[in-house]
């Protein structure tokens, strides 16, 4: 059974905005593809505000470079790592370039590797002695003109577009969800939108010659 590390942010994690709460596990897109390809186990790692670099101030908790070489190790060996991160740092209150939230994102690419080239490390961490594929999940897309105002404006979706542009050009293994059902915060994936984004991974992962 192949094990697929999945570090995101509270799009990964099932974030309700109408209650305030978690959607349940069932809904949730990770679970969702858990229960269709059951020749993968999935582990998930979500978290609400997560960011893709270091820039969180007061709730540090919230950087994810700070937390995920101990997570990666924590669940490792795996065969697959989807990292959904970027939307957070988007927001407003960041002031964060394109250029930068790119360089963070590959980071986490860049820190797997740094890991493989240790040989202890490979031999405990990793599957095989394999890099695990990597799977880049872009931001999705956000209501920055009205229900997000504020928070996300037309900037940020000309920096969003800006990183999906580099990764589709330089990254094997990337999923664009545009387009995708939100809740009325004009943020968060609905259960619509949840259902969507499990089938844009299954999609992939469904990829044998890539998969196999």
């Amino acid at each position: 059974m192949k094990k697929v590390f999945v570090y995101g942010d509270s799009n990964v994690w099932g974030d309700n905005f109408l209650t305030g709460e978690r959607i349940p596990d069932s809904q949730q897109w990770v679970n969702i593809v858990q229960k269709n390809l059951p020749s993968y186990r999935f582990l998930q790692e979500g978290l609400p505000g997560r960011l893709a670099g270091n820039d969180e101030k007061e709730k540090t908790y919230k950087n994810g470079k700070d937390t995920f070489v101990s997570t990666f190790r924590t669940n490792a060996p795996v065969d697959v790592v989807i990292l959904a991160l970027g939307t957070n740092d988007l927001q407003l209150k960041y002031h964060k370039s394109a250029s930068k939230i790119i360089q963070d994102l590959c980071w986490y690419e860049d820190v797997i590797s740094s890991s493989f080239q240790d040989l202890e490390d490979r031999k405990k961490y990793f599957v095989s002695n394999k890099m695990p594929k990597i799977i880049y999940i872009m931001p999705p897309n956000f209501d920055y003109s009205l229900r997000a105002k504020g928070i996300f404006s037309k900037s940020s979706e000309e920096k969003r577009k800006k990183i999906i542009s580099y990764f589709l050009e330089e990254k094997e293994f990337v999923i664009v969800p545009n387009e995708m059902p939100l809740f009325d915060d004009g943020i968060h994936l609905n259960h619509e939108g949840h259902q969507k984004m499990a089938k844009l991974v299954e999609d992939v992962l469904n990829d044998g010659e890539s998969f196999c």
